[in-house]
């Protein structure tokens, strides 16, 4: 168990201050960020609006004007695509890019090779 704590702890750890990549700075730059960016990548078509955004995560968790803050930043820093929604025309979609979209991806494989040992560990 330790090492696949030691594992995480050097993902997490690595990922927070020692890289130079925007995007993986952004993703785990805080709590907040991590919570609006998974909420997002769950979505269908990885996109969602202020207002669903808003909706979704509880004002407990992450305020409005935060929420409001990492979506400029994130598109500032070219992790969101923000786009007129079709449906309505006064809203925006907010996207994951395709790099966003790699990188999460990414780190989702990373995960599951860390787990994975752990089901070696519990057999």
């Amino acid at each position: 168990m330790e090492k696949i704590f030691s594992q995480l702890y050097e993902h997490w750890h690595g990922a927070s201050y020692q890289n130079k990549d925007p995007l993986k700075n952004f993703l785990f730059s805080s709590k907040q960020n991590v919570i609006l960016i998974f909420y997002l990548a769950s979505q269908i078509n990885k996109q969602s609006t202020l207002e669903d955004i808003c909706y979704n995560i509880s004002p407990k968790v992450i305020s409005r004007s935060t929420i409001q803050n990492i979506l400029k930043e994130g598109v500032r820093i070219n992790f969101f695509i923000k786009e007129i929604n079709e449906k309505d025309k006064r809203s925006k979609n907010y996207t994951l890019t395709n790099e966003a979209n790699k990188l999460m991806e990414e780190w989702a494989h990373r995960q599951n090779e860390v787990f994975s040992a752990l089901n070696k560990i519990s057999k």
